[in-house]
């Protein structure tokens, strides 16, 4: 609804991203990506965006659509499908892993379960933890535009960067018993599931939104989560 993308078509795009490939998948070492799906969605998101510099909407894609660069001239509408596509492929599936990992976690323990029963309001931290802990996405990349050193460690500009996100959120040197979810945390708003600065993801507060009502309703409706091994 605030990306812009037509109630008709999202079942569609929905059945295509299931079908597509697992993204990061390890087990596919070496092989080139698989992008047909982001291709696929991108030609219905190329008239979406025409649309929209045509004849803006109040939506996100309309915002998108006609932004600029600081110089003022806008970009390649291309690079605004690359864009806007990213947003909503990206808005299915990381909101649903933090949801299927809190699930998880709940499932193998009865008594964390109870307690957020019983106190509701701990399901905002017990969201900010999972995060931490199990944040959807592992990792996350940069390129050097200058010579900097981080950590003790010279790193030449040009450099490509792999910043473990999922490391630093379960660093022992930063966060006490890293691997254990413990209310009350200090300063727990300062991991890094979501990136940070300018990075930080633009979906951040929906998600946190979304998975805080989903887990409360299902508290709410149950009396006991567990896994089904069957």
């Amino acid at each position: 609804d605030l990306l812009g993308v037509p109630a008709a078509d999202r079942d569609t795009f929905m059945e295509a991203l299931e079908k597509g490939p697992t993204a990061g998948d390890t087990r596919k070492e070496g092989e080139s990506q698989d992008i047909s799906v982001l291709i696929f969605m991108g030609q219905y998101f190329m008239q979406y965006l025409a649309e929209r510099r045509a004849t803006p909407r109040e939506d996100i894609m309309s915002e998108l659509a006609n932004a600029t660069y600081p110089n003022g001239v806008p970009p390649e509408l291309l690079e605004v499908v690359k864009l806007a596509v990213f947003l909503f492929a990206a808005g299915q599936d990381t909101s649903a892993k933090l949801l299927s990992n809190a699930l998880r976690v709940l499932a193998e323990d009865a008594a964390l379960q109870d307690r957020l029963r019983a106190d509701p309001a701990l399901v905002d931290e017990f969201v900010e933890e999972m995060l931490r802990i199990e944040g959807s996405t592992k990792a996350t990349f940069r390129l050097a535009r200058r010579d900097v050193t981080i950590g003790g460690i010279d790193i030449p500009a040009g450099s490509k960067l792999v910043i473990m996100l999922g490391a630093a959120n379960r660093d022992p040197g930063r966060w006490e018993h890293p691997t254990e979810i413990i209310f009350g945390r200090p300063k727990l708003a300062e991991h890094l599931a979501f990136g940070r600065g300018p990075h930080t993801c633009i979906g951040a507060p929906l998600a946190r939104f979304e998975v805080q009502i989903m887990l409360r309703e299902l508290l709410a409706k149950t009396r006991s989560i567990a896994i089904d091994d069957s």
